[in-house]
């Protein structure tokens, strides 16, 4: 091994595609993971009436109208198939792997009058966000930022995770390399 070993590139190496090295097993196709996050509770709010093209928005819709289409461009459902089996399959503004998405986004709003402080999730199933923690988090998202001062001049912060299992159930050791490219994909739309 040489002296300078990469924990990066070594995972690279064992991870890359060539067809000798992929493992030959069956999918489960009966239990592929929805590529849709679902909470239990939160106040929904509807992205949809932004997307218009309409001209005569006040000052209060534009600013909804921004954050809907850059939502939406973002990592919108644009495109929805039928499957062979009758089930719909969507097409999100980001590629994904295997079209499992695992990516999330959240938006942290400090407080203000559009969306109150807390933290939502952006779900583009509905083209929606849904406010499901109405604690204060900017604090504790400016902390794990060692706050740097860009938070002291926002009031909207996005935060993308990962549902790790929607890639490794199909991917297995390779999923943490499909979700840095999908993450990266959906950052680059940003």
């Amino acid at each position: 091994m040489p002296d300078h070993f990469s924990l990066a590139q070594h995972y690279h190496e064992r991870t890359k595609y060539h067809p000798g090295a992929l493992p030959n097993r069956q999918i489960d196709w009966a239990n592929q993971p929805s590529p849709f996050k679902e909470y239990k509770i939160g106040t929904s709010f509807d992205l949809k009436p932004y997307l218009s093209e309409k001209l005569d928005f006040t000052a209060e819709e534009f600013k909804w109208r921004r954050l809907s289409r850059f939502l939406y461009y973002s990592y919108g459902l644009t495109v929805k198939m039928m499957a062979q089996n009758g089930e719909p399959i969507y097409f999100r503004a980001a590629p994904s792997a295997g079209g499992l998405y695992p990516a999330e986004i959240y938006l942290i709003s400090r407080g203000t009058p559009m969306l109150p402080a807390g933290l939502y999730n952006y779900q583009p199933q509905f083209h929606s966000l849904l406010h499901f923690w109405d604690s204060e988090v900017w604090s504790a998202l400016q902390s794990s930022c060692f706050w740097h001062p860009t938070l002291e001049a926002t009031q909207f912060a996005l935060v993308t995770t990962a549902v790790f299992y929607r890639s490794a159930w199909r991917y297995e050791d390779r999923a943490y390399r499909r979700i840095l490219l999908d993450t990266g994909h959906l950052l680059g739309n940003f």
